[in-house]
C-alpha cells in the first residue's frame, strides 16, 4: 500500500493489503485499524479483544467493514493483522 512506502521491513505485491506484527506487553493497549477487511491472529500468550473477550495463542478474529477495536495482552503476547481493501479498480 502506498501508505506504507518506503516503511515495510517485508513487503509482497498486493497494494491493496498490509500486514502488522506487534509484540504486546501486558495491559498495553493497540488500537485496530478501521478498514473494509481485517483478520487477527495471535502467535503467542493471550489478549483481550474489545467486544469479543479473551483470545489465546491460535485464536484469531475476522472482521468486515468495522475496526477501531482495541487490543490489550493479559500477559506477554503476539499479534499479527492484515488490513484488506477490496477496490478491484485499482
Amino acid at each position: 500500500m502506498a501508505k506504507h512506502d518506503g516503511a515495510a521491513a517485508v513487503r509482497f505485491g498486493n497494494r491493496r493489503a498490509a500486514v502488522y506484527a506487534a509484540r504486546l506487553n501486558p495491559g498495553q493497549p493497540v488500537q485496530l485499524p478501521e478498514v473494509p477487511y481485517l483478520h487477527m491472529f495471535v502467535t503467542s500468550g493471550s489478549v483481550d479483544l474489545e467486544g469479543a473477550g479473551a483470545l489465546a495463542a491460535g485464536d484469531a478474529a475476522r472482521f468486515t467493514a468495522t475496526g477501531g477495536q482495541r487490543v490489550s495482552a493479559f500477559a506477554p503476547a503476539g499479534i499479527l493483522v492484515w488490513e484488506m481493501h477490496a477496490d478491484l479498480a485499482n
